[in-house]
């Protein structure tokens, strides 16, 4: 599996950051390899919500993977697990209180499925830090 940590100080309370992040029909706003987002089931924002996301493929088109809300807890933060054929997601995201507002770590993983997946191991672990640095820019903005 690769993995990818991120860490955003930012000055919204951290129940505005949990409401933000934990939205995921806002992800398109801050990650722009998502290309879509609808809630497909369950309550937004807690444990069972489930989104399909439009994403762009390692082939450059679109493909939809199903994202679930694994755990939740306000304003402390979530998981999330991304299923798709040909690769599964798990995400976590973390919210601190600070002084000045709140500090976000963004843990993302990802591993590809199937007997012949795309890229080795390797390929993947160093591609996926390129992949992580859009929705960790796009965070900063979007939590600033």
């Amino acid at each position: 599996m690769a993995t990818e940590t991120f860490v955003i100080d930012s000055p919204l309370s951290p129940d505005v950051a949990f409401e933000r992040l934990v939205d995921l029909t806002r992800a398109p706003e801050w990650d722009h390899g998502i290309r879509d987002c609808r809630h497909v089931g369950g309550a937004p924002g807690t444990i069972g919500a489930r989104y399909e996301l439009t994403v762009t493929g390692f082939d450059g088109q679109p493909t939809t993977a199903t994202y679930e809300i694994t755990d939740a807890q306000t304003d402390a933060g979530f998981t999330m697990v991304g299923t798709h054929p040909d690769f599964r997601a798990d995400d976590t995201v973390t919210i601190e209180p600070t002084e000045t507002g709140c500090r976000v770590t963004y843990n993302a993983g990802l591993v590809l499925l199937g007997e012949a997946p795309p890229l080795t191991e390797a390929q993947l672990d160093r591609l996926f830090a390129s992949i992580v640095a859009v929705p960790a820019e796009g965070l900063r903005h979007f939590l600033g």
